[in-house]
C-alpha cells in the first residue's frame, strides 16, 4: 500500500488450510492490532467478538434465579453445562459489567426486567426479543448501529453480529414455542443450557457479503478450497508446513471398490500426495501478480527446498501497479412491497429489516394482514377454478380456519382470540361488500416484473376485473385507511405501485386498464375504496422516481425521513430511533 502497488486492501488474500488454525488467528490478530482490517467470515469467531459477549451478557443479567444456577453450575433442570462454557457465560457477564457503570440507564433497565421476570404471575407480554430490541437502544449498542454503511465490511461487523443475535433469539422462540417469558419459566435454561451450547461448540461463521468476494478496505482470510475459481492481485499463501494425510479414507476406499466399476484412476498409495499438491496449485494459481509464501520457517519436508531458494519479501522492491480486483455487476431484484414501499414509507426501517435483515418481533399487523390475504386469496382461486357458487360465508370461515392454522405450524405465531375475530370480519365484510362483483374476477396473485437499466422489479397484482377489452386492478391493504385529502403522501407510494402494475397488465394482456383501487379491508365502516383513474402519461415519471429509490437503497442512503407514522406502532426499532419510551 505504502509503495503504491496495491491501492485498496481488498487487492490481497491469505490463504490457509483453515483460517481457525493458530497460525492463521495469529497473523489476523497482529493485522488488526496495527489497523489493517481482516475480512474472515468464516473463521467462526462470533461468539468472541466484543458486542455479542456484551449483550449476551446483559441478556443473562436479566434472570436472577438462572445466574444463581450458574454461579453453582447446579441447575435444577438437571442440564449442566460444561466448565467451558460455564467460563464464557461467566466472560459475557464480565464485559457487560463494565458497561453498566458507564450507563445508569441501561443498569436500571436491566434491574427492573430483572424484577419484572421475577414477579411474573402468569404468561407475560413480552420475550427474549423484546428484551433484545430494549438493550440495543442503550449505549454502546446504539452506536455499533449507527456505523457508516458505506465503510468497509470490517467496519460494520459489530451491527452485523447483532443482527444475528436478533435471529438466534428469533430462531429459539419459534423452534421452542416459547415467545413470551412467564412464570416459573425455563427459557434462560434451554436458550443458554441447550441452543446456545450447541451453536457456540459448533460455532458459526459472521456476516458474508455473497455478492463481493472481496470487500473494499480489508485484506481476505479464506481458505484454499474456499478460493477455487477466485483471483487476486496479491496472494501470501499460509499452512507450509502442513503434510499430506497419513492414510487414505477408508470409507471412501471401500465406496470405490464396491461401487466403481473401472480401473483405478490413480495410485491408491499416491492418491494422497497428488491431492496435496492439488491444493497448493490451487492456492498458489489464485495469484494475479504477486505470490507469497509465508512459513516460520525454510525448513518445511514438502516446501523446504523452494522456500530457501525464493528471495525474502524484503527484497521485493517493484513500484508497478498491480491490477484491481475484477467486480461482477448482475441485476438486483427489488419488490414494490418489499422494497419500494418500505423505503418510502422509512429508509431506517429499510436498513434494518431489508439491508441488514434484523428478526421481526411486533407480528401483529404482518400476521392479520397475511391470514387475510391468504383467505382472499382462496376466495378467488375458487373463482377462478370455476366455482363460484362455492363461496359462502362458510367456505370463507372454513378456508380461514385453515390458513391460520397453517400460519401457526409455519410461524409459531398465535393469533390472540380478539386478532383473529377481527382479520375474520375483515374477509366477510370484503365478501358483504364486494359480493356482487366476483363474477368479474379475471386474475389474481398475478406476478409481473418490470426491467430497469440496472434493476429488476417485481410485483404481485392481488386482483384483476374486468370483462372484454378493460380491467381494473385492486391492490389490498389491511392497515387502517389514511386520510388522503389530509395526507395524500401516505398512498403517494401506492399509487406508483398501481400505475406501475397497470403499465405492465397492459403491456402483457394487450388489454386496457380503466382504473386502479387499493381497498382497505379494515375500513369496515366507511368506505374502503381509494380509486384512480389511470393514464399512460405518468408512467415514465413514475418510473423514474421508483428507479431514483432504487438507486438511493444501492446507495445505501437511508437517512431520509419517516413518512409512514402508523409504521413506527409495529416497528421493533422504535426504542432504538426514541419513536416509543424504553420501558
Amino acid at each position: 500500500m505504502q509503495r503504491g502497488n496495491v491501492s485498496n486492501y481488498n487487492q490481497i488474500a491469505f490463504l490457509f488450510r483453515s483460517v481457525k488454525s493458530e497460525e492463521a488467528v495469529e497473523i489476523g490478530t497482529y493485522l488488526e492490532e496495527n489497523g489493517i482490517p481482516v475480512y474472515s467470515p468464516r473463521s467462526e469467531l462470533f461468539f468472541e467478538r466484543k458486542e455479542v459477549k456484551q449483550l449476551l451478557g446483559c441478556l443473562l443479567r436479566c434472570f436472577r434465579s438462572y445466574l444463581c444456577d450458574l454461579k453453582y453450575n447446579h441447575f435444577r433442570s438437571g442440564y449442566v453445562i460444561s466448565d467451558k462454557m460455564r467460563r464464557y457465560y461467566i466472560g459475557c457477564l464480565g464485559a457487560s459489567r463494565d458497561l453498566l457503570k458507564a450507563n445508569a440507564g441501561l443498569n436500571d433497565y436491566l434491574r427492573r426486567t430483572e424484577q419484572r421476570i421475577c414477579d411474573l404471575q402468569e404468561e407475560s407480554d413480552f420475550g427474549l426479543l423484546d428484551i433484545f430490541y430494549h438493550l440495543i437502544a442503550f449505549e454502546p449498542f446504539c452506536s455499533y448501529m449507527q456505523v457508516d454503511l458505506k465503510a468497509n465490511v470490517v467496519s460494520q461487523r459489530a451491527a452485523r453480529n447483532l443482527l444475528e443475535l436478533s435471529r438466534m433469539l428469533s430462531h429459539y422462540s419459534s423452534l421452542h414455542q416459547r415467545y413470551h417469558l412467564s412464570k416459573d419459566d425455563t427459557v434462560a435454561m434451554e436458550f443458554f443450557n441447550i441452543y446456545l451450547k450447541y451453536l457456540c461448540e459448533d460455532g458459526i461463521g459472521e456476516y458474508e457479503d455473497e455478492s463481493k468476494y472481496a470487500p473494499k478496505g480489508c485484506v481476505s482470510f479464506m481458505t484454499i478450497h474456499q478460493s477455487k475459481g477466485l483471483e487476486f492481485p496479491v496472494v501470501v499463501t499460509g499452512s507450509l508446513v502442513n503434510v499430506p494425510k497419513r492414510a487414505p479414507d477408508p470409507l471412501l476406499y471401500l465406496a470405490e471398490s464396491r461401487y466403481f466399476h473401472r480401473s483405478p484412476f490413480e495410485p491408491l498409495a499416491d492418491i494422497k500426495f497428488f491431492d496435496f499438491w492439488r491444493l497448493y496449485y490451487t492456492a498458489f494459481s489464485r495469484a494475479q501478480n504477486l505470490l507469497v509464501l509465508a512459513a516460520k520457517k525454510r525448513d518445511g519436508k514438502y516446501f523446504g527446498n523452494w522456500l530457501r531458494a525464493l528471495p525474502d519479501i524484503e527484497a521485493f522492491r517493484e513500484t508497478c501497479m498491480f491490477s484491481a480486483v475484477k467486480t461482477f455487476r448482475y441485476k438486483r431484484v427489488y419488490s414494490f412491497t418489499s422494497h419500494v414501499s418500505v423505503y418510502d414509507g422509512c429508509p431506517k426501517q429499510y436498513q434494518y429489516y431489508k439491508e441488514y435483515g434484523f428478526a421481526q418481533d411486533q407480528m401483529f399487523h404482518t400476521s392479520v394482514g397475511s391470514l387475510v390475504h391468504a383467505t382472499l386469496e382462496d376466495v378467488n382461486r375458487c373463482i377462478l377454478g370455476g366455482n363460484p357458487d362455492f363461496v359462502t360465508e362458510a367456505s370463507i370461515e372454513k378456508w380461514f380456519l385453515m390458513n391460520d392454522q397453517s400460519m401457526r405450524e409455519q410461524t409459531g405465531y398465535f393469533l390472540s382470540d380478539e386478532q383473529r375475530k377481527h382479520a375474520l370480519r375483515q374477509v366477510l365484510c370484503y365478501y358483504r361488500c364486494r359480493k356482487n362483483e366476483l363474477g368479474k374476477v379475471w386474475k389474481a396473485e398475478e406476478e409481473i416484473h418490470l426491467v430497469l437499466p440496472e434493476s429488476i422489479l417485481q410485483g404481485v397484482v392481488d386482483l384483476i376485473e374486468g370483462q372484454g377489452d378493460t380491467v381494473e386492478i385492486l391492490d389490498y391493504k389491511t392497515g387502517p385507511k389514511p386520510d388522503i385529502e389530509g395526507h395524500p403522501e401516505r398512498v403517494a407510494h401506492y399509487r406508483k405501485q398501481l400505475e406501475i402494475y397497470a403499465y405492465l397488465v397492459e403491456k402483457k394482456y394487450g388489454k386496457k386498464v380503466g382504473r386502479m383501487h387499493l381497498y382497505y379491508t379494515n375500513a369496515q365502516d366507511q368506505d374502503p375504496l381509494i380509486s384512480f383513474e389511470w393514464t399512460r402519461n405518468a408512467v415514465e415519471q413514475t418510473v423514474d422516481e421508483v428507479s431514483e429509490t432504487i438507486r438511493k437503497i444501492e446507495k445505501k442512503d437511508f437517512d431520509g425521513d419517516v413518512t409512514n407514522d402508523y409504521a413506527c406502532k409495529f416497528c421493533d426499532m422504535k426504542y432504538l430511533c426514541k419513536k416509543a419510551v424504553v420501558l
